[in-house]
């Protein structure tokens, strides 16, 4: 009896303290974080990303950039407050601090790390569902993200083409250029089969002069032949269908 009386007493003390606790553990916290200096923003913010608590690093990271925005440390907390971001998966921050960075500092030694990170998180926002376009309605499709993905890495390796972030960002072009190039494939035989023969017409040679080396090509060289045919333009579709029987000779062109 008496053992079971102790035991009750113990929860009931846990019980007491679990909820009187933490209104004075979150004052505490917010007290201390207050009166942290940079350097220990900074160290706190590091120790936090390692154990991948990404959440409190963006705390003590925007301390950091709210108190003492200028100096070495603050540029250093706004790179690693941009990657922070990035691992919460909250993009839409990330990209207004990365042009925020470099409007401030347009000649910093790690522009190209901001760049970089501008590329990879528009490309990480739509390369996870860029697949969904396919099944989407035509006209809610989206390709913007993507694009400006494009954008950033090109500025990348044009201004920066020794950077350690180069190579990557060129193989994530091409990946994109890929992509686009397959949307634009996938619209243009909509407009196929649904007899629109001027719409898929025009988007088949856009991915032939836009995307010249990606694997659409063929595919598209093919929607041109069949469309001048249809539109009764024979000469033309013969000059389609000698570019991609040159180029892709192996192509298995569908009897028309």
């Amino acid at each position: 009896m008496q053992k079971n009386s102790i035991i009750v007493l113990v929860l009931l003390v846990l019980s007491l303290a679990g909820c009187s606790s933490t209104p004075k553990e979150d004052s505490l916290k917010n007290t201390k974080i207050s009166s942290m200096t940079a350097q220990e923003l900074f160290d706190g913010a590091k120790n936090s990303m390692r154990s991948s608590n990404f959440t409190r690093a963006i705390e003590l990271l925007e301390e950091i950039d709210t108190r003492y925005p200028f100096g070495r440390i603050s540029e250093q907390a706004k790179l690693e407050l941009i990657y922070a971001y990035f691992k919460k998966g909250d993009y839409e921050s990330g990209q207004a601090l990365a042009d925020r960075f470099l409007r401030q500092h347009p000649q910093h030694e790690n522009a190209d790390y901001v760049y970089y990170m501008k590329g990879v998180m528009h490309y990480e926002q739509e390369v996870g569902t860029f697949k969904e376009v396919f099944t989407a309605d035509i006209e809610k499709r989206d390709t913007t993200n993507i694009k400006a993905a494009f954008d950033n890495f090109k500025a990348l390796v044009e201004v920066y083409p020794e950077s350690k972030y180069a190579p990557d960002a060129r193989q994530r072009m091409i990946q994109i250029r890929n992509m686009l190039a397959d949307y634009e494939l996938h619209v243009a035989r909509y407009y196929m089969q649904r007899d629109t023969y001027i719409a898929a017409a025009n988007r088949a040679k856009y991915i032939v002069e836009n995307f010249p080396k990606t694997p659409a090509v063929p595919s598209a060289l093919e929607i041109l032949i069949n469309s001048y045919n249809i539109f009764e333009l024979p000469e033309i579709a013969e000059e389609y269908r000698r570019v991609l029987l040159l180029n892709y000779p192996d192509y298995k062109l569908a009897e028309f």
